[in-house]
């Protein structure tokens, strides 16, 4: 089974971010790879725009808050294919209400937006009040300890990840 459908690889894998490299980007690998196994895989193209900078070819990326972790493209061979959304991640233990203005501007360049920090998952879409259309909570970080939630959170994320209408 792979960590994108496996609750206890998948805390195992945050537990290790966090006793070994404490950096947002090493939970991109992650994100990515619960996205591409999720119901939509085969209409869409994830991709991590984290590194881009603004170059003629890139600045299609480069929303009004900049570049998002992900973008969410249609899966077409061009660099014309629309873009259906973004992904922002923060580290796991970053409070997501510290980066509203981050999503706020997403949002209006995006229009549909997946917040995480590996822990919090949000999905937000066109939104003026920015309350999102779900929150998943998989733990919670205490005294510098997480503790994680039972496994039906996760079936839950899950299933919530496969209803997001990219389209």
């Amino acid at each position: 089974m792979s960590l994108a459908n496996d609750f206890a690889m998948y805390t195992d894998e945050i537990d290790l971010i966090r006793a070994q490299n404490r950096v947002e980007c090493d939970l991109y690998s992650i994100i990515a790879c619960i996205i591409r196994e999720r119901k939509h895989s085969k209409v869409i193209s994830l991709r991590d725009v984290s590194a881009r900078r603004g170059t003629e070819f890139s600045n299609v990326f480069k929303g009004e808050s900049g570049f998002p972790d992900f973008v969410v493209r249609e899966r077409v061979a061009s660099n014309k294919a629309s873009i259906l959304g973004a992904i922002e991640v923060k580290y796991i233990d970053e409070n997501l209400e510290k980066h509203i203005d981050q999503l706020k501007g997403h949002l209006n360049s995006y229009k549909k937006v997946i917040f995480t920090n590996g822990i919090n998952w949000q999905y937000y879409e066109d939104s003026i009040e920015l309350k999102p259309i779900w929150e998943v909570n998989l733990g919670t970080i205490s005294n510098g300890k997480i503790t994680w939630y039972k496994d039906n959170n996760w079936k839950t994320l899950l299933k919530k990840l496969d209803e997001v209408e990219w389209h």
